[in-house]
């Protein structure tokens, strides 16, 4: 299987690319839809369009745009669809619905990659559970968004890859042994790599993938009243669980009704650049590749008659507002980063 890439290029002042499925029936019935629903305006008709399917491009371009403006992290680009890409059949397929999928422009690994150790250890040394509460909320907030990596993501799929969906390898081995037809741990290892939960978390804490609030919201705003960089993190949390609270509805983009798996992930948050996430990711995208799998980081069916596609479009402001949130705190995890390392190469 390759993972080429999807979309074009990103360019600067490019806008966010958009793709939609080439059918004529399909692009006439997208675009009556799109004018019904107000979402082509004047604006798009200025131009005489050669076609439906362009007059619908310019619509959604613009909206899309809008939608995503300030994004600095996260790779999203709308396609729509007749059926979503990829290698799977446990979907419904009917004539009046379109596939909304966001991907990334280059497709499969081609996301950034974000360092967040420094930052959240600088947060444990305020307070010892300041990090792990923070990291607690946020990878919350992940789980709204289309797929991206997060320690814990990556963690739930070491489970899944490696262990047989068992915490480690220990729980795992007797399976392992019947599928290698070996008798012993031993021989198991000199025919194969036993990828370990140890080797996992060799270079993070445990808590970095599974972390919990252990902290109050009281004890974490007296934490960050003793450090500034505490603190702006706290105000950056604070203004995205606001968010999460006053901004909704949020798009629904669990992509569970395509009974897949979503590889093409929008951003890769790692521990450090000697984690094991990467490994992780690759082993996983090769078993992908051999099952059932959907080239995006979500994939939402919608009708194309009547409004769900503008509401779905109307939540996708609300969720890429949250996401842009989720990068501020990401952008003050990296600043400490690049912070720490120009000290390093002083000294």
């Amino acid at each position: 299987m390759s993972f080429a890439p999807l979309a074009i290029p990103a360019l600067d002042d490019v806008p966010a690319s958009y793709t939609i499925g080439v059918g004529r029936t399909f692009a006439r019935e997208l675009t009556l839809s799109l004018l019904d629903t107000h979402v082509i305006t004047e604006a798009d008709l200025e131009k005489r369009p050669k076609s439906e399917l362009e007059i619908a491009s310019r619509a959604l371009s613009r909206r899309w745009t809008q939608i995503t403006d300030g994004m600095r992290y996260f790779d999203w680009q709308l396609h729509i669809d007749p059926k979503p890409d990829g290698s799977f059949y446990h979907y419904p397929e009917t004539p009046d619905s379109l596939w909304a999928s966001i991907r990334t422009t280059d497709g499969p690994v081609s996301c950034r990659h974000v360092y967040i150790r420094d930052g959240v250890q600088a947060l444990e040394n305020v307070r010892v559970g300041l990090g792990q509460t923070v990291l607690a909320t946020l990878y919350d907030a992940f789980r709204m968004l289309p797929a991206s990596i997060t320690p814990a993501y990556a963690l739930g799929m070491a489970e899944w890859l490696y262990w047989y969906g068992e915490a480690d390898e220990s729980l795992a081995l007797e399976e392992m042994m019947a599928c290698y037809d070996v008798k012993s741990v031993d021989e198991l290892k000199s025919v194969t790599d036993v990828f370990t939960r140890s080797q996992f978390f060799d270079v993070m804490p445990e808590w970095v993938a599974l972390p919990r609030r252990v902290l109050t919201r009281r004890q974490v705003q007296i934490a960050a009243k003793r450090d500034d960089y505490a603190q702006e993190v706290v105000d950056a949390m604070d203004s995205l669980w606001n968010i999460v609270r006053f901004y909704g509805p949020f798009a629904d983009l669990r992509s569970e009704d395509i009974g897949a798996d979503p590889i093409d992930f929008a951003l890769l948050v790692r521990w450090s650049d000697d984690d094991e996430i990467t490994r992780v990711v690759d082993d996983f995208l090769h078993q992908a590749a051999d099952g059932d799998y959907v080239t995006a980081g979500s994939v939402t069916p919608l009708k194309i008659v009547g409004d769900e596609f503008s509401e779905w479009l109307k939540a996708m402001e609300s969720t890429a507002l949250l996401a842009k949130a989720v990068e501020r705190v990401l952008a003050l995890f990296e600043a400490r980063e690049r912070q720490l390392s120009r000290i390093m190469v002083r000294v």
